[in-house]
């Protein structure tokens, strides 16, 4: 907020973008540099969360889609779906 407070908004729902940084911090992950070029065409290397959107997708957490032009897009700012999320916990579990 503007005037410094914070707000939880449990109702609200959660972009992409936002659930990889909950799981990049969750895996507490450490000195980490994501590779040049970014993985997904739609997210440029100073976006918001650009570090850990690169980062699920090369540890396998989101392998993203495939755009009309034969791009892979992350759609950062697409709110996450239940079924997408459970998928990325599936796979954040596998992790080694």
């Amino acid at each position: 907020m503007p005037d410094g407070t914070r707000q939880f908004r449990p109702l609200e729902p959660i972009n992409r973008d936002a659930m990889a940084a909950f799981l990049y911090r969750l895996a507490d992950v450490e000195d980490y540099v994501p590779a040049a070029p970014m993985p997904f065409a739609d997210v440029a290397p100073g976006a918001q969360f650009a570090t850990e959107i690169a980062w699920v997708a090369e540890v396998g957490i989101s392998t993203g889609w495939v755009g009309n032009d034969g791009t892979v897009i992350f759609r950062p700012v697409t709110p996450i779906a239940r079924d997408a999320i459970a998928a990325f916990l599936s796979r954040y579990d596998a992790l080694d």
